[in-house]
């Protein structure tokens, strides 16, 4: 059939009738095709518009044309406005290309030294986004910011849909903290039945996001809503990927995360001493830990109880003479 060309069946069916027998009227047609007389009409008028039908001089009656000589003119136009519509696209495909080529250049000299500046949360939601539709096979980050939002998690789902789809490793370090929430719960769920991978530590020590071994992207300080640097230097994006390396050996997959062993000190364990060492409050653990102050008071409380100490410092001494720091 030419549907494209707006020919339905019933006007095909039409116009076979009247091939066979031009001298039938509209009830005859009808009752041929089985269409009332109003849509033999309607479909007469529309093989009239397409040239297909040819209305007899001093009769009522309709003479069927050649379709190569009705339609063809038709076709015609319709391949001439394909093959404008070709040109546009080759031009808007070249001017694209142009304009591509420009954000490249400023690029390449805004990062001349190896190193994007990128200044406020917006820049650097648009540079991960082009950073990580680039990405030919990983996508690594640290995440120590505690939970995130059900909001922000569904507005991360689309973009890693489509890396875990191009066949881009993924991998995920949150902090052991967010096991309690349920939200961040269930997207290392849908994270993992996509085919990426999760981990939690107790501390970790910087945000950070990996994408292959051509970029890391680290905040400008510990706010990282005040924009990010992006960084090129293969020395520096290599020693990077070391790093992550070593933390996700250790890291514990999301919802595993086993009991401390009387025998030796857990992740958390650590992390708590060397914070202690070096000097953080407990507002600072908190903020490390992304727990609340006074989960930090409890998880004191209960490293010195099992170290049989009475004090932070003593905590400290015992943790030295058992070999733990």
């Amino acid at each position: 059939m030419l549907e494209s060309l707006g020919l339905t069946r019933r006007e095909h069916d039409v116009y076979r009738a009247l091939l066979q027998r031009p001298d039938w009227d509209l009830t005859a047609i009808a009752q041929r095709t089985g269409l009332t007389e109003r849509g033999v009409r309607g479909a007469l008028d529309r093989l009239t518009e397409l040239s297909l039908l040819h209305s007899a001089a001093g009769a009522e009656g309709f003479i069927p044309v050649n379709p190569e000589i009705g339609i063809t003119p038709l076709l015609q136009r319709i391949e001439a406005e394909l093959d404008e519509q070709r040109a546009r696209l080759s031009r808007d495909r070249a001017a694209l290309a142009a304009l591509a080529s420009d954000y490249a250049s400023l690029r390449l000299q805004a990062g001349s030294d190896g190193v994007e500046r990128l200044d406020g949360v917006d820049a650097v939601r648009v540079r991960l986004r082009e950073i990580s539709q680039k990405a030919t096979f990983s996508v690594r980050a640290l995440m120590p910011g505690g939970t995130l939002s059900a909001a922000a998690l569904d507005a991360c789902k689309p973009l890693d849909e489509q890396t875990l789809a191009r066949g881009v490793g993924m991998q995920t370090i949150y902090l052991d903290s967010v096991c309690n929430d349920q939200a961040t719960v269930e997207y290392a769920r849908w994270f993992s039945s996509k085919g990426g991978r999760t981990r939690t530590m107790p501390s970790l020590p910087m945000r950070l996001i990996l994408c292959d071994h051509s970029a890391a992207v680290l905040p400008l300080d510990q706010d990282s809503s005040r924009g990010a640097y992006v960084i090129h230097l293969k020395s520096v994006v290599a020693a990077l990927n070391e790093l992550f390396d070593l933390i996700w050996d250790r890291a514990t997959p999301l919802g595993e995360n086993a009991a401390p062993s009387l025998a030796g000190p857990s992740e958390r364990d650590l992390a708590l001493l060397k914070m202690l060492e070096d000097g953080l409050t407990d507002e600072g653990i908190s903020r490390k830990l992304g727990v609340s102050i006074r989960t930090v008071r409890r998880l004191m409380s209960d490293l010195m109880g099992r170290l049989g100490t009475q004090s932070r410092f003593q905590a400290g001494a015992e943790a030295v003479r058992r070999g733990w720091m």
